[in-house]
């Protein structure tokens, strides 16, 4: 069984600040290196529950930061944001996936680090109408490629949110959400073990047929609210974007993939115009 896992940073072992989520900021290094070893653990259960290959794409910001110096040297590395499917970059060529370090979504809920995809740019990402975070939209692109979430791993706010649209899902939890910004963090050994042994039993289930891919049937609709009007005003010119508020604009295609992709770019645009000032 092949395996990709897709890891972020924000729902890693330990992490609870930007000053340890952003490069060139003073904990950076601390965070590659709790990030490298809850991939690590990731990778080790799914070899423990017969995986027979393991491609971890990293998928945190610059998406350079797992240090593969220390990756288990049974996994490759995927590395670079350069990338058309982003955070789930390889999917065409796994038969499951995981999210591994992944957080809440941006919005009301107090899950550590929360965002979606881009971080203070959106307010708000919805797809075919129903708010989303980062999880749905990489199980939906997925999911066109035939492959399901089985496993994922992050704090508890996340996994709650989570478990709206993946019930089933095994979870490794890292840490208990007090506010965006603070956690009740797990001693790395014991988030290591419930990351490990949550990839393990994912492994085993799916073979065992106990999973299914996330479809979404017909034509895609991805919206984002952006903080700012110049950003949605840069985002919109995208061919085939609509921008339906002064901060909204839209994307829609008839598959998912495609939503996808021109969404990316639409979110790429309309992050160029970022800025210090919101409203």
């Amino acid at each position: 069984m092949r395996v990709l896992i897709s890891a972020d940073a924000e729902g890693v072992t330990g992490i609870t600040s930007t000053n340890e989520l952003l490069f060139g900021k003073p904990h950076y290094e601390f965070m590659r290196a709790m990030m490298t070893d809850d991939v690590n653990a990731a990778i080790a259960g799914a070899f423990d529950g017969g995986a027979t290959e393991v491609v971890v794409n990293d998928a945190h910001w610059t998406m350079t930061n797992i240090l593969i110096e220390r990756l288990d040297p049974r996994a490759d590395l995927i590395k670079g944001f350069q990338k058309h499917l982003c955070m789930v970059e390889g999917i065409q060529n796994a038969d499951v996936v995981m999210f591994v370090g992944y957080h809440a979504r941006t919005g009301d809920s107090n899950g550590v680090a929360n965002e979606t995809i881009l971080g203070r740019e959106i307010v708000e990402i919805r797809m075919n109408g129903r708010a989303v975070g980062e999880s749905e939209i990489n199980a939906a692109v997925a999911g066109a490629f035939g492959v399901p979430l089985v496993m994922a791993s992050g704090d508890d706010v996340y996994e709650q949110e989570l478990r709206a649209t993946f019930p089933t899902v095994e979870f490794g939890l890292t840490k208990y959400a007090i506010e965006r910004w603070s956690a009740r963090c797990l001693a790395p050994d014991r988030a290591r073990a419930n990351i490990r042994s949550a990839a393990e039993r994912a492994v085993q289930r799916a073979a065992r047929g106990e999973f299914s891919p996330y479809h979404l049937s017909g034509p895609c609709e991805l919206e984002v609210v952006f903080s700012s009007t110049a950003e949605a005003y840069m985002g919109s010119l995208v061919p085939g974007s609509s921008r339906t508020s002064p901060r909204t604009v839209t994307f829609s295609a008839a598959d998912v993939v495609s939503a996808w992709k021109g969404f990316f770019a639409v979110l790429l645009l309309g992050w160029s115009a970022t800025d210090e000032v919101y409203g």
